[in-house]
């Protein structure tokens, strides 16, 4: 966090995410006065649009070009657009420009995440993805701060109320991109075989697109995860869209029931990145903690359904909170391990396109499923809000045990090397029990080799000339 070339993207990142969280704000405020609702349903669709079509040829541009001038050109361009909509008038502009923003940052996001095994130590890449983590998401406060502050002071500048923080967000994205410029970060030499395709050749890239789905597909202990984090992220996305009623319709809690529940899964979430951030670099096998995470994640989002109390509501959704920071951390990582640096942009693209999908298909069926389960079930359950995340902890508890399956043999592997030097101890031990009775002496030697776990060999015969 303070030197070395990870800690210029983590501070870029940090300064770009800050950035981003005042201009998204701006930007719901902007088309609620705009189009009301409507216009806020519109702006979050056009953030979460593109990924859904075009993420991985995003993927396919950061393993084809130079990552790091990929990252500045995308920075210097979301910074064009955001501050244009300092000038917005109409919904359908702001729309256009939210598209764009998404197409820049499905290159920016592949890109920045294929980087960071070239920029750390293999031992920290637990801890790198936890900062990054950290930048992105924990700067959501510091943003909406931001945003409050600068709201008084943007009608004496501009004409809206916004226009300010598109101003403060533009800068930011020119920082991250002057930040990101001075890190050494070489480029990568395109293999033979793609060298010979061609940059230019049209059907290169779609080349390069179908070996990235091929890689990720076939990869076993790649596909798995890819696969899990983004029904993880289906399952839990339905907090986003019930969170709110089921707090005050089916806790009974009031205005302040949904910050409580927001501000445990907060908590929770932190607890779990600062817990496997201690002990990542002693965690070999990733994606088998990945998998218990992913567990413990799916259990407690279920459980949550059945509280009657905002206390075990909280709990229990801080606990879903702490298995989610921990799952995502170490999800990161173990593909960052796993994938080479060839295909690792596709990988990702493909990683993110699945979590979009994921989220958007969990925000809009957890509404519609809720109004179908009530009064279906009787007793507790005849609440449709109640079964919902009931079924989401499920997806997610299904998604660690389908995870768990597929590296079963890793977990006998372990089992078996556990027993196997604990059986030769006891054998050892036996050996050197079974002689002493016999009566025979033992050398030094023999001594030696028994105390340190190895079996003495058999003594010697005797000779023609001592009989038999």
């Amino acid at each position: 966090m303070k030197s070395g070339p990870f800690a210029r993207l983590w501070k870029s990142g940090l300064i770009s995410s800050t950035g981003d969280w005042v201009a998204i704000l701006a930007t719901l405020s902007l088309a609620d006065e705009l189009a009301g609702g409507s216009g806020i349903v519109l702006a979050l669709v056009s953030r979460i649009l593109p990924g859904l079509f075009f993420a991985a040829l995003g993927g396919v541009i950061a393993d084809r070009v130079n990552r790091k001038y990929a990252m500045v050109v995308v920075e210097v361009g979301r910074a064009a657009l955001v501050f244009s909509l300092v000038f917005a008038d109409s919904i359908q502009y702001l729309v256009l420009v939210n598209l764009a923003m998404e197409g820049l940052t499905l290159v920016f996001q592949p890109a920045r995440e294929s980087s960071v095994p070239n920029l750390v130590q293999r031992n920290e890449l637990v801890q790198a993805n936890s900062l990054s983590l950290s930048a992105a998401y924990g700067t959501f406060p510091l943003g909406a701060l931001l945003f409050l502050a600068l709201a008084p002071f943007s009608e004496r500048i501009t004409d809206t109320a916004e226009g300010l923080a598109f101003m403060v967000d533009a800068g930011t994205f020119l920082v991250s991109a002057a930040i990101i410029w001075t890190i050494p970060l070489a480029g990568h030499d395109l293999p033979e075989r793609r060298r010979r395709s061609g940059r230019l050749n049209l059907m290169a890239p779609l080349r390069d697109l179908r070996d990235g789905v091929v890689f990720v597909v076939t990869h076993p202990r790649v596909r798995l995860v890819v696969g899990a984090m983004g029904v993880a992220l289906a399952g839990g996305g339905i907090i986003i869209v019930i969170g709110k009623p089921f707090a005050t319709d089916v806790l009974q809690t009031g205005p302040t029931g949904f910050p409580a529940l927001l501000t445990a899964f907060g908590l929770g979430t932190a607890l779990g990145i600062v817990l496997v951030t201690v002990f990542g670099s002693r965690i070999v096998h990733k994606d088998v903690v990945f998998s218990l995470a992913l567990l413990i994640t799916g259990l407690s989002l279920a459980s949550a359904g059945l509280v009657r109390t905002l206390f075990g509501g909280a709990a229990w959704i801080a606990a879903m909170g702490f298995g989610t920071g921990g799952a995502y951390v170490l999800g990161f990582s173990h593909l960052h391990e796993q994938v080479v640096d060839e295909v690792r942009g596709r990988t990702f693209a493909a990683l993110f396109s699945l979590m979009r999908i994921g989220l958007l298909l969990s925000m809009t069926v957890a509404l519609p499923l809720s109004g179908l389960f009530d009064g279906v079930i009787p007793g507790l359950l005849s609440e449709g809000m109640r079964v919902v995340p009931i079924l989401g902890g499920g997806l997610i508890f299904l998604a660690g045990l389908a995870t768990l399956w597929r590296v079963r043999r890793i977990l006998v592997a372990l089992g078996h090397a556990d027993r196997r030097s604990t059986l030769e101890a006891v054998t050892s031990a036996f050996r050197s029990y079974r002689r002493s009775t016999a009566g025979e002496q033992l050398t030094e030697e023999m001594n030696g080799l028994v105390g340190s776990g190895e079996t003495a060999p058999d003594p010697a015969p005797p000779s023609e000339e001592g009989g038999r």
